[in-house]
């Protein structure tokens, strides 16, 4: 992209009577040549361009200008490549214009979330980037660098055959609370046959962030899966029943109440090869939990960015200690997810292989993000119940 500024020159410059053209090729050619300028007309025009450019501005494909034009005291970003902390991470003031930026340096195929923070508080989206990702504390900003590639199998598409979800609730004795339950059943559904399962922990998110249905519509009709069932159960208290105190009534409850009510309600494959539990984040814990314990019912585990680190890392020891367990599991996460997660979601992968599991996984250049995790459940139910 080329940006044309009319402008007069300084001093020490060639000095001129009429305006003169200079070119910019770049944003960083941007900031010098409004730099060297005198004249304030540039400022309108500069403002005037800018209205016209979304952001991010990314060149040179690994650097990246966040920017932001508007009355401020301070800007600043946050996002998963700082943890969230917007604390060093200034914009600069370009000279008296209203114009602030700042440049990161990412990964070509890197997908980050993030917000703008103006004057020290107020939490934005990023006025000028009409990309967004939904998030479990509501929408951010997505920065997508030039070689990371859209997840088409989240899009809706039109000539296909596609399934239905409806809304269940179910009622525990283990852990004494009722259960909103979302179950999928394939467009071709037909109660003479038997389907294979995939149970998701935060079910509603999985259907309204990462676009489940969407995902299992069209992996179903591109015949990249056999059509499949999936079942979306919505916790009550997540922490609790993912990670801490409920954890194993929360198991109880998903293996000796929820499978056998799948089962009798509807056409399943009981074999143990045939179910698959997901989650995320925490919901990737209670699902190691879930299968490792239990391996005569779930034969396959999908984790997405799983959070162990509660309870001093106790699911490690669930996955890794004792004897190997006909389980194949599918583990994704990112690299910019915080110091313990990356680690020890390494540490469990290459336990899993050395051992002999049947692994496939992923560390790419992202956060703890439903951006991470929409775009790489294909990727599990492709391994877990492939059509091929």
């Amino acid at each position: 992209m080329t940006i044309l500024l009319a402008f007069q020159c300084k001093q020490d410059r060639a000095v001129l009577e009429n305006e003169e053209i200079v070119k910019a090729d770049s944003f960083s050619q941007l900031i010098e040549a409004v730099t060297l300028s005198d004249s304030a007309d540039q400022y309108a025009f500069v403002d005037k361009f800018l209205d016209s450019l979304d952001a991010p501005f990314i060149e040179e494909d690994t650097n990246v200008y966040f920017f932001y034009v508007g009355d401020a005291t301070s800007v600043q970003v946050a996002g998963d490549f700082n943890g969230w902390n917007p604390s060093g991470r200034n914009f600069t003031r370009l000279r008296d214009t209203d114009l602030w930026y700042r440049k990161e340096t990412f990964e070509k195929n890197a997908r980050l979330d993030y917000k703008l923070v103006i004057n020290g508080s107020n939490w934005i989206l990023d006025p000028k980037n009409p990309n967004k990702v939904g998030g479990g504390f509501g929408p951010n900003s997505e920065l997508a660098m030039p070689e990371y590639v859209h997840p088409e199998e989240i899009e809706a598409r039109d000539g296909i055959d596609k399934g239905t979800v409806t809304e269940i609730q179910i009622s525990s004795t283990a852990t004494g609370k009722t259960y909103d339950v979302h179950v999928y059943l394939p467009a071709s559904y037909d109660e003479s046959n038997e389907y294979p399962v995939a149970y998701f922990q935060d079910g509603s998110d999985y259907l309204n962030l990462a676009s489940s249905k969407n995902v299992l519509d069209n992996l179903i009709a591109d015949e990249k899966i056999v059509p499949t069932i999936g079942v979306f159960v919505v916790p009550n208290d997540r922490n609790i029943e993912y990670a801490f105190d409920d954890r194993f009534k929360y198991t109880d409850f998903f293996v000796d109440e929820l499978v056998p009510y799948i089962d009798a309600n509807y056409s399943t494959m009981v074999a143990a090869e045939s179910r698959a539990v997901i989650g995320d984040s925490y919901g990737g814990n209670i699902s190691a939990i879930i299968a490792f314990n239990n391996p005569d019912v779930f034969g396959n585990c999908g984790i997405h960015s799983g959070a162990f680190q509660p309870n001093n890392f106790h699911t490690n020891g669930i996955v890794m200690d004792g004897e190997m367990k006909a389980i194949k599991v599918a583990t994704i996460w990112g690299t910019y997810e915080g110091s313990s997660l990356p680690p020890n979601m390494r540490k469990v992968k290459d336990y899993l292989i050395e051992t002999g599991y049947d692994v496939i996984w992923k560390e790419l250049p992202e956060g703890h993000s439903w951006g991470l995790w929409r775009a790489t459940t294909d990727d599990m139910l492709e391994f877990f119940f492939s059509a091929n």
